[in-house]
């Protein structure tokens, strides 16, 4: 895939997440029952994020994440 491509994958999923974490505050505060659209929206985001990263950097984030947990 081309970089400019993955670059927009990121930029949008990045977007994305912190869009969802905004509902997410807005939910707390306020009661709201959005909870479908956060998860559609995370889940959206997360994918347009995979997208993006190339597979070196997925091995280093899964071993990393890995090494983390297993502490």
């Amino acid at each position: 895939m081309n970089n400019d491509i993955k670059g927009m994958c990121l930029f949008l999923g990045l977007i994305g997440v912190s869009y969802a974490a905004l509902l997410i505050l807005f939910a707390l505060f306020t009661g709201a029952k959005i909870i479908k659209s956060i998860i559609f929206i995370s889940v959206f985001s997360s994918g347009l994020i995979s997208l993006g990263l190339t597979s070196r950097v997925k091995n280093r984030l899964v071993s990393h994440a890995k090494s983390f947990i297993s502490k």
